[in-house]
């Protein structure tokens, strides 16, 4: 059987694998189906690509398409962001160790907006697509190019996601599937329910059908952490003479939130002839994310500035260590005493009561048309519209701090700490009497829509010995993606010299007493990553109650955090189809692309056009563009009927994020560090792509491949950090920040190979096992002198591999899946690169089919209880360690 004759799909969605000696059809269905399906339509392809089909996604442990890509061959999964650290659900994806913003994902062909719900996410703009939008259950199928076409979309260096929708001409008419399952967290202690539905019909002609799917999903979410919110440096610490670097803050983080994910599609499909099809396609989805964020944290960046000079009165520093890790010297382990040696008291401790209110919500509407005005033309287009939007509506901050001293010690995965000077007892009036630092908040929204529209025409050429076809075509978007940012300003802030009358800094007037409604974090906080701790929350009402006094809160724009970038794209593409009957495929194209872009941002060193109670700031308008001409070519042979050769090599581009072009400018006088913002000259990531592959289809739902790949980066955009000095409201003086900014990088590589086994093994079981190896460095000159950042690139673990055992007969279907990748530098954050340690993960499911229609559901994610632990530059060299729990659902499902 040759790969254009691989076992023919059903409208049901089961397999007919051929003809058996008694003249009977066999149907092959449930898992199997799903495995020989996914297979034959990754045989079909003229690209090298992963497939997983409807069935798959349904039977596979997993809540969203994340994580049903995460088990394919080269694909890795994210669960946050470098800045926000994991959150327990996965949302972003890699492919073969690429950074997710080098990635794109497409909807049916297209484009689709997204919105993060993170406010940190939603400030840094990024390019890559959140998937923690989308449960599994209203999609068809996802393919995976890892190879690139001329009549694909350009943006994706690492690959392309295609996730395709459910249409109803391609189902049985009357076809309904209901799922209803309640979710369990272990560190939250909450059921949650979660409900699916679809039904689709379609006349008895097939000319005409509709498809609906709808979905509410809630999920309680507890996170326990510890975090270590950057490392700064200080010269000649002690007159040593030495230069240490030391976390600036080190904050047993208590996370709470409750997500409900809600929406759903609608489809629609006429095909009055055979030669025309006519499809319209409606998507909406909204993830109410609110979330309360705290952080009790060693103040260590205030004892060092404060409290470790020798021979002032405010000295305090007492025993202290050091250790050289990659050329830093690391401040490991130091205590300082209550009060200095003149009897001034130290603030060792800060803590951050931090509440939002947030959203993210995506929503697209599709038409596309298909005609065939003559044998072997085919004309087809497509016009939509798409919108997301990430959105804090609201946001407050609470931050008070103790008088009192601190150690820690560097301990494992975390650190050690004890506050001398501070109670013990968090309820008790001594703890809850402490000292007022400032309020802050307001909200930051960030839309994200885009116009497209695309045209083309393909013409075959039967007779042809080897050109198939010929297609040509364009395409047209207007992608728009902002930040506005709003702040809050309260008189309470301000200092005691300022407003005597009000003045709250460096007093008790207010503390954390005004706040306490008598929460504390729970008695088994913190337990499982090994430094367990207890304190007092604050409460939002009585927040809000302090706010309205002092003449309450105003509200205003506020640009530093603000920009925005509208990106024009125009693309012509043609592409040729060649081959002939037997044994021999591919394509041979070109995609010229144009991008046009304008930025928005704002700065107080230019003529101001905003005045407001945040100060002066004028906008800077910026823009350019630029061609990218990507050559692109795939080729097949069947060596046997059962061995497919494949090699692709193309030109591929991304563009910079949103944010790396147009960005916020930010810092944090906490740690003193900080964004200096966007650089709209940036160039695209720019790169050739190559692949080789050898497929092995020696039986049905078997296969065995090996692929090499390489990816010669010609651009690369890096962050490089440097001090700056600026004047802040908490620092009137002015103070020195490392801040971080978005620059051209010079080039890199990233080579590697994969290879894949899929096979059953007797009696109904059988085994999917996947591994991908993968280098990806920075040249050498593209990596900046002295900033210790190596050459590593953002995004790429060296060892990916996953293994799934199932099991399946007519009563039980269950698997076993576990996916384990390598560590990998995850970005930087308060500018101090950060890496992600290696992290794998055991999930689970059961299917029992009480009948032919009704079977009862129960799924588990992270059996092990695997932790996430981020580190920088060394793994002795903590940045965070966190706890999301093990997560388990029990339902039914009902189809038809």
């Amino acid at each position: 059987m040759t790969a254009q004759q691989s076992p023919p799909i059903a409208s049901d969605g089961q397999v007919r694998s051929g003809i058996g000696d008694t003249g009977d059809e066999v149907v092959v269905t449930g898992i199997r189906a799903s495995i020989e399906a996914s297979l034959a339509q990754k045989r079909r392809s003229d690209m090298v690509s992963e497939v997983i089909t409807a069935q798959d996604i349904g039977k596979f442990p997993d809540k969203n398409v994340a994580d049903s890509l995460g088990r394919l061959t080269g694909v890795n999964v994210v669960t946050g962001s470098s800045a926000g650290g994991g959150f327990g659900e996965n949302q972003s994806v890699s492919i073969r160790g690429t950074d997710p913003e080098l990635n794109l994902t497409l909807l049916d062909g297209h484009s689709l907006a997204t919105g993060d719900w993170f406010v940190l996410d939603q400030a840094n703009g990024g390019r890559s697509f959140n998937f923690s939008m989308f449960p599994s259950e209203i999609v068809g199928s996802l393919e995976v190019y890892k190879s690139a076409q001329a009549d694909i979309p350009e943006g994706g260096i690492g690959g392309t996601i295609n996730v395709h929708s459910r249409l109803p001409l391609d189902l049985p008419a009357g076809t309904f599937n209901l799922t209803a399952q309640g979710a369990y967290n272990d560190l939250s202690v909450k059921w949650k329910p979660q409900v699916s539905a679809v039904a689709s019909w379609k006349n008895k002609a097939g000319t005409f059908g509709i498809l609906a799917a709808g979905f509410y999903e809630a999920r309680a979410f507890r996170r326990d952490g510890q975090e270590f919110l950057g490392y700064s440096t200080q010269e000649n610490f002690n007159n040593s003479g030495v230069e240490v670097a030391y976390p600036a803050l080190i904050g047993d983080a208590y996370f709470t939130q409750e997500r409900i994910r809600k929406g759903g599609t609608v489809s629609v499909q006429f095909k009055p002839t055979d030669r025309l099809e006519l499809t319209a396609t409606g998507l909406y989805t909204r993830m109410s994310a609110n979330n309360v964020n705290v952080n009790s944290m060693a103040w260590t960046s205030k004892l060092v500035g404060d409290r470790s000079t020798p021979g002032t009165p405010g000295y305090a520093l007492g025993k202290y260590a050091t250790k050289a890790y990659g050329g830093v010297t690391y401040l490991t382990s130091a205590a300082w005493a209550a009060t200095g040696a003149g009897g001034a008291p130290s603030f060792g401790r800060v803590q951050d009561d931090i509440f939002r209110s947030a959203f993210s919500s995506t929503w697209n509407g599709t038409l596309e048309a298909k005609w065939k005005p003559a044998d072997g033309m085919t004309v087809h287009a497509n016009v939509g519209y798409t919108e997301g939007r990430g959105a804090t509506t609201k946001e407050r901050g609470w931050e008070t701090y103790w008088q009192t001293g601190m150690s820690y010690a560097l301990q494992g995965k975390g650190a050690v700490l004890s506050y001398p000077g501070l109670p013990t007892d968090p309820t008790s009036s001594a703890y809850l009497k402490n000292y007022f630092s400032g309020v802050w908040g307001g909200s930051t929204i960030s839309p994200d829509r885009e116009f497209y529209t695309q045209g083309d025409l393909e013409q075959e050429f039967p007779d042809s010995s080897w050109l198939r076809a010929i297609k040509t075509g364009a395409r047209f978007t207007n992608h728009r993606r902002a930040v506005d940012s709003t702040g809050i300003l309260w008189a309470g802030n301000e200092t005691a010299t300022a407003d005597p009358v009000y003045g709250a800094v460096d007093t008790n007037q207010i503390g954390l007493f005004d706040a306490y409604a008598g929460a504390t974090t729970p008695g088994n906080f913190n337990r499982r990553i090994g430094v367990p701790s207890r304190y007092s929350l604050a409460d939002l009402n009585k927040v809000e109650a302090v706010l309205a006094t002092r003449g309450g809160t105003d509200e205003a724009f506020y640009p530093p955090s603000s920009f925005s970038v509208e990106e024009k794209d125009t693309a012509f593409y043609a592409m040729a189809r060649v081959g002939n009957d037997s044994n021999w495929r591919g394509n041979l194209g070109l995609r010229s692309v144009r991008t046009d872009i304008d930025t928005l941002q704002y700065s107080p060193n230019v003529a101001p056009t905003i005045i407001n109670k945040f100060g002066e700031f004028g906008a800077v308008k910026d823009g350019r563009a630029y061609w990218d001409v990507l050559p692109s070519a795939n080729l097949t042979y069947n060596a046997t009927d059962k061995l497919l050769l494949r090699g692709a090599v193309a030109k591929v581009m991304s563009r910079p994020g949103y944010a790396q072009l147009a960005g916020a400018f930010s810092v944090d006088d906490l740690s003193l560090t900080g964004s200096a913002g966007g650089n709209p000259r940036l160039d695209p990531f720019r790169a050739w792509q190559f692949n080789l592959a050898a497929e092995f289809y020696y039986a049905p739902q078997s296969l065995f491949s090996i692929g090499i790949f390489a990816l010669d980066i010609s651009n690369y955009i890096t962050t490089t950090t440097s001090k700056r000095f600026y004047r802040t409201v908490l620092h009137p003086n002015g103070a020195n920040f490392l801040v971080e900014e978005p620059v051209n990088g010079g080039g890199g590589f990233n080579k590697g190979a994969e290879v894949n086994w899929q096979q059953p093994i007797w009696g109904g079981f059988g085994m999917i096992a996947n591994y991908t190896y993968s280098d990806a460095k920075r040249d050498r000159s593209a990596v900046a002198e002295g900033d210790h950042l190596g050459r590593d690139i953002d995004g790429n673990s060296k060892h990916t591999w996953n293994l799934t055992g199932y099991f399946e007969n007519d009563l039980v279907s269950t698997r076993l899946a576990y996916s384990y990748r390598s560590k990998f530098r995850s970005g930087i954050d308060r500018a101090t690169a950060m890496w992600q340690d290696g992290y794998g993960q055991l999930d689970g499911s059961l299917l029992v089919h009480v009948t032919p229609h009704l079977a009862l559901s129960a799924d588990a994610q992270n059996i092990g209880n695997a932790k996430l632990y981020y580190f920088v530059g060394d793994r002795a060299i903590p940045r965070a360690y966190y706890d999301n729990g093990r997560t388990f659902y029990l339902g039914v499902r009902v189809t038809y």
